[in-house]
C-alpha cells in the first residue's frame, strides 16, 4: 500500500485515503448505504469520497466520526506544539512571525536580529 505523504500529486494522495477509507469500512462490514445512514449523508458522496474524489471536509469528519476514526487528526495536527525552549534544545532559534503596517518595510526586515 503507497503511504500518502508531499511526494504524490493532491489527486494520488486522495486516491489512496479513499481506497484505505473503503478497506476500513469494509472491514466493519458495512455497506456504503449503512455507511450513508450512519453519516447522514447521500451514498453518492461516500463513493465519491472512497474514489477519491473531492468532496466537504465536513462529509470526511462525518465518515471519520462514524467509523471511529477521527482520533487520527491528532496524529496530524496535535494540540500543542514543541515550545521555545524545547526548539533552543535542538539548535533552532525561535524566531516571531510578524506582519508590519508598511509594505517598504517588509522589504527592509532582517530575521533573526
Amino acid at each position: 500500500m503507497p503511504s500518502i505523504g508531499d511526494f504524490l500529486t493532491d489527486f494520488e494522495n486522495m486516491s489512496e485515503f479513499g481506497t484505505r477509507l473503503r478497506s476500513r469500512r469494509l472491514e466493519r462490514n458495512l455497506t456504503t448505504e449503512g455507511l450513508a445512514e450512519k453519516t447522514g449523508l447521500n451514498r453518492k458522496t461516500i463513493m465519491e469520497l472512497e474514489a477519491g474524489r473531492d468532496v466537504r471536509f465536513s462529509s470526511v469528519i462525518k465518515v471519520l466520526r462514524a467509523l471511529h476514526l477521527l482520533g487520527i487528526l491528532n496524529t496530524a495536527l496535535p494540540d500543542t506544539l514543541p515550545g521555545g525552549a524545547a526548539l533552543s534544545k535542538r539548535g533552532q532559534p525561535r524566531v516571531r512571525a510578524y506582519r508590519s503596517s508598511s509594505p517598504q518595510k517588509d522589504s527592509q526586515i532582517n530575521v533573526g536580529q
